[in-house]
């Protein structure tokens, strides 16, 4: 096809609003148009330690998948999956609504768990069924979690920081750590190192 009968056919009248919609979407990172289409989670306050919230977040079905590798490869991996299922991949095919935020956390060796909310859903045969077995809904029971927001990207150094200043906040207080730490994002990553923001994280339970 010559560029100029694909740039008609994007503009034709039936294909103004379908391809070049299509064409975008498939140029946005997976994190984008994932998380650019999500409602937040309904997620409850408990009380703050300093740089850190305690938040109560509601049992839930999400939307899961395990991806292999290094952090941030398996993060991108795991993000078109689950954008791949929301708007569309699935059985019937239809778009699905989901909850932020997106959370990461380490499964068995080699592996990361990630997965997002599926706002509405009380049974996971409520659900499109996914196309991939990749993809799995599974039911999220309610957590505690002390959680520290900080600028910027995920880098090793700074989610490390984040993770030491909640132990830090949590040492001497009612509450323990009670799993491992994880990432969350509730909004896309910025372009730029320094841009953007994202969520670390630990389940607690009161001492």
């Amino acid at each position: 096809m010559s560029a100029a009968s694909f740039t008609a056919g994007l503009l034709a009248p039936s294909g103004l609003g379908g391809g070049l919609a299509r064409l975008l979407r498939r140029r946005l990172p997976p994190g984008r148009r994932l998380l650019g289409r999500g409602t937040p989670a309904n997620e409850a306050g408990i009380a703050s330690i300093g740089p850190v919230e305690l938040r109560r977040t509601r049992a839930a079905y999400v939307l899961r998948t395990v991806v292999k590798g290094e952090h941030d490869a398996a993060l991108h991996t795991a993000l078109q999956r689950l954008a791949d299922y929301a708007r569309g991949y699935n059985h019937p095919g239809l778009p699905v609504r989901v909850a932020r935020p997106v959370v990461q956390l380490p499964g068995a060796p080699g592996t990361w768990l990630v997965r997002i909310g599926l706002p509405g859903v009380y049974a996971a045969t409520a659900a499109p069924t996914p196309r991939s077995g990749k993809v799995r809904i599974m039911a999220q029971p309610s957590e505690t979690l002390a959680i520290i927001r900080l600028s910027g990207h995920p880098e090793p150094q700074v989610f490390a920081q984040g993770e030491a200043a909640i132990m830090a906040a949590l040492a001497g207080s009612a509450w323990v750590p009670a799993g491992p730490v994880m990432l969350r994002l509730h909004t896309p990553l910025g372009v730029l190192p320094w841009s953007g923001g994202f969520e670390v994280a630990v389940a607690v339970t009161e001492a």
